[in-house]
């Protein structure tokens, strides 16, 4: 399977090639509809068939990523089934395309470019969700947008230190800044969800990912602290990592109990210049 999974891996760079051609045609289709372009129609059989074949390819390497299992959220089913439909609609029209009856369907095909390319759209906005998160969109939208998005109201800006939450206001953003493509509620790359407190301290299928109190023996923090060519390194896939200083934050979080639901001006939380000066610039402060 090591190998499947390694061609699967290919799906996120192969599937700009027939998205490239989708446009393409929709725009070789709308201009051959005009006399002075008509010339362009003879292109067009070309496009379908290099739409369709790209499109087939695409769709086998997403099944041999889907097939790692970590894409099982809506969003990854979503993202599958709307790719399938694309490829064999895609492919049902090249072949018509390429046909000898291919002349007595010609006004179908600016209508089907335009479905491909709203195929591609939602197809694209659910495979987004799996790189980004649901809420990538709506994260900065007014909050009647965000509420049409089942969100809740965002947390104000920090404006003072004493009222911040340890985790929701700086640890918690990090983590979704740095994590999150890969350990989020539409993907959970090893069971692990890190968009909210409680999936942070639930753990993954390793096991606990914090321990409160003890950042040594802190799943998380062994991994952000590897070599960056450790095999085990996090973020992995060459994302960007915590910076030094987002890493002693998370450490010192962790130090003082990992803790969550508390404002830092009404805790015993010990903050240190050093990490007063960190969590300031963290915030902007």
């Amino acid at each position: 399977m090591s190998f499947i999974y390694f061609l699967g891996r290919f799906h996120v760079l192969v599937l700009h090639v027939p998205i490239g051609i989708i446009v393409a045609i929709v725009v070789l289709e709308a201009l051959a509809r005009r006399e002075k372009y008509r010339n362009l129609e003879a292109a067009s059989p070309f496009l379908w068939g290099a739409a369709a074949l790209t499109a087939i390819v695409t769709v086998v390497l997403g099944y041999f990523h889907f097939a790692e299992g970590s894409f099982g959220s809506a969003s990854g089913v979503q993202h599958r089934t709307f790719g399938t439909a694309l490829g064999v609609l895609i492919t049902a029209v090249a072949l018509l395309r390429l046909s000898r009856f291919a002349r007595n369907y010609a006004p179908v095909y600016f209508p089907a470019s335009v479905l491909m390319v709203l195929l591609v759209s939602i197809t694209g906005h659910y495979g987004g969700n799996l790189t980004h998160g649901s809420s990538y969109l709506v994260e900065y939208a007014p909050q009647p947008v965000r509420s049409l998005a089942g969100l809740g109201p965002r947390r104000p800006p920090v404006t003072d230190l004493a009222l911040a939450d340890p985790f929701l206001d700086i640890v918690g953003p990090i983590l979704r800044q740095r994590c999150t493509s890969c350990h989020g509620t539409d993907t959970t790359e090893a069971d692990l969800n890190m968009t909210t407190y409680e999936g942070v301290m639930r753990g993954g299928e390793t096991g606990g990912t914090i321990a409160a109190g003890r950042p040594e023996f802190s799943e998380l923090m062994n991994r952000i602290t590897l070599p960056p060519d450790d095999e085990a390194f996090m973020p992995a896939e060459g994302n960007t990592p915590p910076t030094p200083e987002q890493v002693r934050i998370i450490e010192w979080w962790i130090q003082t109990g990992a803790q969550s639901g508390v404002v830092l001006g009404e805790s015993d939380i010990e903050v240190s210049a050093e990490i007063e000066a960190l969590l300031r610039a963290e915030l902007g402060l």
